[in-house]
């Protein structure tokens, strides 16, 4: 008799009360329905200041397909995720944001997949409904990242909807730095990869928290910890200019040789100035470095957990 896959989605929730329902709805008619394959849905909330957790509790309580974890306060995205899939169980996990704008159904095509001996799925967006500047944007981000901070057999392509084999998710597992990236530690890991296409919708209702400035701190974080790149160019950027200062010592003795006239001060005031603020920043790379430094010899837990439902009784950790 064929085995029954069992399927854990991951869902983080942070302030989306507006979209549970809804969500809950699109989970039971889509997946939950499905014969031939088992799925459990994980709800992460990270720390919502809003009535989700009181919702999620009532989710809950209609099936024990539906379980949670409450993290003590909001420890980011990546942290709740990191969270779901550590406390997961099953042949595999895959991720669903609790706003819809991944239709649930896709999971089925990552099952597919799965299924045919791929170890790590991932969703590529073929075309979103969003603002312009935000399409350009994203665009933008993950073009960088996939081609400076991720390993070169990766087939990542644009944010956190993937399925996961459950060797990869031992893998997951083992990591312990704070300053995470989920999609980035994924892609790290190797394996085999294959890429699902899908249409990506708008959001069923709220205001997205992927902003310009968290975009841009992901994609600082997933430099400085996936990539060789910042380094690498400070010390060519510092090549050059000591390539050009040598060039520029060389012009002043052969003009002061050969004539009465040195250079004004302007010029060697706007060089200065220069070096004085590429000196700073090198140490802000430097200082950079040394606080993600400073962050994982503390040995910090990643999260606490104040709440759980649905889960067998454990320590709050």
């Amino acid at each position: 008799m064929k085995q029954i896959p069992h399927i854990t989605i991951v869902t983080p929730v942070y302030n989306e009360e507006l979209c549970l329902d809804a969500y809950h709805k699109a989970i039971t008619n889509v997946l939950l329905s499905v014969h031939d394959i088992h799925f459990k849905v994980i709800f992460i909330d990270d720390g919502s200041s809003d009535n989700s957790w009181q919702l999620i509790e009532k989710i809950c309580q209609s099936s024990e397909r539906f379980s949670a974890i409450r993290l003590s306060r909001n420890f980011g995205s990546h942290i709740a995720l990191s969270a779901g899939i550590q406390h997961a169980e099953g042949d595999a996990v895959a991720t669903l944001a609790c706003d819809l704008q991944d239709p649930p159904e896709v999971i089925l095509e990552f099952v597919k997949q799965w299924q045919q001996g791929t170890q790590i799925v991932w969703g590529k967006r073929r075309q979103r409904v969003d603002q312009r500047w935000r399409k350009w944007m994203s665009h933008i981000f993950f073009s960088l990242l996939k081609k400076y901070a991720m390993p070169k057999n990766s087939k990542f392509c644009t944010g956190s909807f993937f399925l996961i084999d459950k060797t990869v998710v031992n893998c997951f597992k083992k990591f312990q730095e704070h300053n995470r990236i989920t999609f980035a530690l994924v892609a790290w890991t190797g394996f085999n990869q294959e890429v699902v296409l899908y249409d990506r919708h708008a959001r069923f209702a709220g205001k997205s928290g992927w902003t310009f400035s968290h975009m841009l701190k992901t994609l600082c974080d997933a430099f400085v910890a996936f990539s060789n790149l910042p380094a690498r160019l400070i010390t060519a950027v510092g090549i050059t200019i000591w390539l050009g200062s040598l060039g520029f010592a060389v012009y002043l003795i052969i003009k002061r040789i050969f004539t009465d006239v040195m250079p004004g001060w302007t010029g060697l005031m706007l060089v200065n100035s220069f070096m004085f603020g590429l000196v700073f920043l090198i140490l802000g790379l430097a200082m950079e470095y040394l606080r993600r430094i400073h962050i994982e010899v503390t040995s910090r837990p990643l999260y606490f957990i104040s709440g759980r439902v649905n889960f067998a009784e454990e320590s709050i950790t």
